[in-house]
């Protein structure tokens, strides 16, 4: 029978990945055996003994850092000989027929390099945004225009995208080597772009399938709101980081896929929405109630228009 190993990675999420795990042998997959391995970035809470004691037939690994999600994964992916591997974020949950769903697509269509399954909210099961390209600036402009993307809606047959949601994504094993693993030098965010991107240079097809879903709760680990939804101005520590490391990640991404000229128009308006957003927040300073928040947006917007998005800067702080 064919081996199907499922990555997570655990930032602080221990309850999350047992439930996350518990979906997952309550709706096992019958066209492959079922291998989880979870990663813990460094939680430094007591996560792997929450994990091992729920669920001891799991591998878990100890990154000794946060290695962030590319990192955590590729020490899970690094020896994986298994025919097909999930990545499945910590604070997702599968339904019946999910993985079976999934799997069997793959199996037969050889064409097909990965795919992913309609990504909902946990609580409502209402559409989540479902960015479904390329960030180009021409996208990137039309999604501040347009708002969330829902390519899934209305659909019931396999959906043909440039970029596969993160949260969610089972691809070939041999795609590993041919592929390569994910690019660590992204701490968070626009990994799975990434990779999308050169799984289609190899002539892989990626695919989006409408009629299965995966529960999502979003922003767990980053501490920021899912996406489409608005953050409200008290954000942690943790979201401030994931402001800073999403900018740095677009930059790297266009490092790689984009021309100079693109990358500097990317940093020139990057600046300029981070200025525009600074100055909202110094009038915000003014309310006593809201000036430690503001000020704290406001050294994470500077820490943003300081990058530069020539360096290449792969050494990541926990």
């Amino acid at each position: 029978m064919s081996c199907l190993t499922v990555s997570i990675v655990n930032y602080k999420t221990a309850q999350l990945v047992v439930e996350c795990i518990d979906s997952l042998k309550r709706f096992a997959p019958q066209l492959a055996r079922l291998d989880i391995v979870v990663v813990d970035n460094a939680s430094q809470d007591g996560s792997l003994s929450v994990i091992a004691q729920a669920h001891p037939d799991v591998r878990l690994i100890d990154a000794g850092a946060n290695l962030g999600f590319a990192g955590g994964n590729n020490l899970a992916l690094r020896e994986c000989r298994s025919d097909y591997v999930l990545l499945l974020n910590s604070d997702a949950l599968v339904e019946a027929g999910t993985l079976d769903g999934l799997l069997q697509v793959l199996q037969q269509n050889s064409g097909v390099g990965a795919v992913s399954p309609r990504v909902v909210n946990a609580d409502d099961g209402a559409d989540q945004d479902y960015p479904s390209s390329f960030p180009s600036l021409p996208e990137m402009f039309r999604r501040a225009w347009r708002g969330p993307q829902y390519p899934a809606a209305g659909r019931t047959e396999p959906v043909l995208l440039e970029r596969l949601h993160g949260a969610c994504m089972l691809l070939r094993g041999e795609l590993l080597s041919s592929v390569g693993l994910l690019d660590d030098g992204f701490f968070m965010y626009d990994e799975d772009v990434d990779w999308c991107v050169r799984a289609r240079s190899k002539g892989w097809q990626l695919w989006l399938l409408p009629q299965l879903r995966v529960l999502h709760h979003g922003g767990k680990s980053s501490g920021r709101a899912p996406s489409g939804r608005r953050a409200p101005l008290e954000l942690s520590s943790t979201a401030l980081r994931m402001r800073y490391e999403l900018r740095r990640s677009r930059y790297r991404l266009y490092r790689k896929h984009r021309s100079v000229a693109e990358l500097l128009l990317l940093k020139g308006l990057t600046d300029l929405a981070m200025l525009l957003a600074s100055l909202r927040l110094l009038l915000r300073c003014i309310r006593a109630q809201q000036r430690p928040a503001a000020l704290a947006l406001l050294r994470a917007n500077l820490q943003v228009m300081a990058l530069n998005p020539f360096v290449k800067v792969d050494e990541r702080g926990a």
